[in-house]
């Protein structure tokens, strides 16, 4: 049986699969908001990018914000990003 053949086996037989992925997942599949001002990071991050001027929300996470209300509103919005926007 040849390597391609032994996977195709494990993967039918297997009850699940855990994949290890970073931000280079996301980004392939359009999640472009973590390292520049894309359109999808300025459609949702605009306020922040005009105050701010970060590109990105890696870079947001090391922004002084002006009141940690303004810092919390940036993480909830950070996060609806993350957990709501469709691949």
């Amino acid at each position: 049986m040849n390597k391609i053949d032994e996977l195709i086996k494990h993967v039918k037989e297997a009850d699940a699969i855990i994949i290890g992925a970073g931000s280079g997942m996301s980004n392939a599949v359009g999640m472009d908001f973590w390292y520049s001002a894309s359109p999808l990071f300025m459609k949702h991050m605009k306020y922040f990018y005009d105050k701010y001027h970060f590109e990105g929300i890696f870079n947001g996470f090391y922004t002084r914000f002006d009141s940690k209300e303004e810092h919390w509103a940036f993480m909830l919005e950070s996060l609806k990003m993350i957990l709501n926007i469709p691949p």
